[in-house]
């Protein structure tokens, strides 16, 4: 970080990215608890040498005596098992300023891979690991701290066999429903000829025992084939929820697990509401060959795949349950469990990480959710070329949860189009004209990237063009930013992450250098 950076840092305060210390002499013992809680959470910035104005609650220069000394301290006390579980930081993440004639010390944490969570503190797993938020360090509850440990497992916890389970407890009409549903779209595959006890073990949904031939169902199997009393026995917070509602709080649909009158099932959930979770989607008239009309629409696909997102990364475990609450002019789509990977690594799409491996196996397989890894960002896409504001993705904690909000329809009304067939006017320039009310100032570089993007180029002949790394932060300003407001388009809309894919400017070169 630059000196100007960390000035702006100080002048907006403390925050859930920023944690400041007095620290003049030593570094202070709190330091450990931010540390601890910025890489169980989504990184931050310690300031050493920076105090509160106990009047006013602004944060001021203080410096510390030696800052030398301060560094090398908390080198000493990072690489201490007995002090810290993992040292996640290189030397250039900790390093000193001279700002207002002080030194301030500055420590960069990034965000844990999860295969280091959770980074705890005084070598006590539970009393020692603490998390951000809004108010600052928090210390953890047991639960959340289970769930990090969950999730540090490189084979997914649902391949799990469960051995005090008959495989013949599962839901036969569900298993009957998968079969024909992959038999119709695979009606030439060898597995069509095995019988369900073969089929089952080869999508992962049964398991032999290690000591005896007998088979007993997986943990995805009794996720996608259980009923819901089976499935509450091994994830007793287990719950789907799926409603419709209008004039705020008044149910007009409700589809839920504990309902009695259904499986209660994954599988089963998601053909019982996707129908009617895109149902009110405008469809554009068109015909394929002349002659069949098309009723599907890259909008409906890409709501589709989020479903699928949600329910293949769901935490059962954890509270709350997976709900979908859908209301005329947007939707909300929440599900238990944090973020495997950073955020901006899920806004840009490519990396997947499934929490339920064999859940997603199995989903794919009747071809549900083929775009995990890029569903978020496909659907970014598609509502920007709608003219739709972009879908916005939170994470919470304290329970984790992630929840992602879709409109349906802007406040002020935007005619909707076919985003291939018609593309819609850009949501940034209507013709000639920046929209000023999204307030995007292009860089110097976004400029130089689109100048250079009059032809198409690729995602890495932008970043080497620029000089900077392929790194997803880079990617995210020079390619995705870009995107997503208008100003680049990609060559292959329908498949985002498609690796021969390339950008090319929507806007003319005098645009271009009218643009602020």
């Amino acid at each position: 970080m630059t000196k100007e950076e960390v000035l702006q840092l100080i002048r907006q305060g403390e925050s859930f990215r920023l944690e400041a210390k007095k620290a003049e002499k030593e570094v202070p013992a709190s330091v450990w608890e931010s540390y601890s809680a910025f890489c169980n959470t989504d990184g931050g910035v310690i300031l050493l040498g920076v105090s509160e104005d106990k009047k006013n609650k602004e944060l001021y220069v203080s410096g510390v005596e030696d800052s030398g000394k301060i560094i090398q301290s908390f080198w000493n006390q990072i690489n201490n098992k007995q002090k810290v579980s993992d040292n996640l930081l290189f030397n250039r993440q900790v390093y000193a300023l001279s700002i207002e004639d002080k030194d301030v010390v500055v420590i960069e944490v990034p965000r844990a891979d999860r295969h280091y969570k959770p980074v705890f503190i005084n070598d006590n797993l539970f009393a020692g690991t603490y998390r951000r938020n809004a108010d600052g360090d928090y210390h953890c509850q047991r639960e959340e701290v289970k769930a990090m440990l969950r999730d540090q497992a490189d084979i997914t916890l649902d391949s799990t066999i469960i051995e005090n389970v008959d495989w013949q407890e599962l839901d036969k009409d569900t298993i009957y429903r998968f079969r024909m549903r992959f038999r119709n779209l695979k009606p030439e595959h060898v597995w069509n000829t095995l019988d369900d006890v073969e089929f089952l073990l080869k999508v992962g949904a049964l398991k032999r025992s290690s000591d005896a031939p007998e088979v007993h169902p997986t943990l995805a199997g009794i996720l996608m084939f259980g009923t819901e009393m089976l499935i509450t026995n091994e994830y007793p917070n287990y719950f789907l929820d799926y409603r419709e509602i209008e004039d705020g709080n008044r149910y007009t649909d409700r589809v839920f697990s504990a309902s009695g009158d259904w499986s209660g099932n994954l599988f089963d959930f998601y053909f019982r509401i996707v129908d009617r979770l895109t149902s009110g989607l405008k469809v554009p008239f068109q015909l394929r060959n002349g002659l069949d009309r098309i009723d599907d629409t890259p909008a409906r696909s890409a709501l589709r795949e989020v479903l699928a997102n949600a329910l293949i990364h769901a935490d059962y475990h954890g509270r709350r349950g997976v709900v979908i609450e859908k209301h005329k002019d947007h939707v909300i789509i929440s599900n238990p469990g944090a973020l495997r990977i950073t955020m901006d690594e899920a806004l840009e799409g490519g990396i997947s990480d499934p929490r339920n491996a064999s859940v997603f196996k199995m989903f794919v397989l009747v071809d549900v959710g083929e775009r995990i890894g890029s569903g978020l960002q496909n659907l970014r896409y598609v509502w920007g070329q709608m003219g739709l504001e972009v879908p916005v993705l939170r994470e919470s904690f304290s329970p984790d949860r992630m929840r992602l909000d879709v409109l349906l329809e802007n406040p002020v009304t935007n005619p909707v189009t076919n985003p291939v067939t018609n593309p819609v006017t850009n949501p940034v320039t209507n013709g000639s004209n920046v929209d000023r009310n999204r307030g995007y100032n292009l860089s110097e570089k976004q400029k130089i990237v689109l100048s250079y993007c009059a032809e198409a180029r690729s995602s890495r002949e932008i970043l080497s063009y620029l000089g900077v790394t392929y790194q997803s932060k880079n990617l995210k300003q020079y390619v995705s930013d870009l995107v997503e407001f208008g100003f680049l388009m990609p060559t292959i809309p329908d498949n985002p992450s498609h690796p021969g894919q390339k950008y090319i400017t929507k806007v003319s070169l005098h645009e271009v250098s009218g643009i602020s």
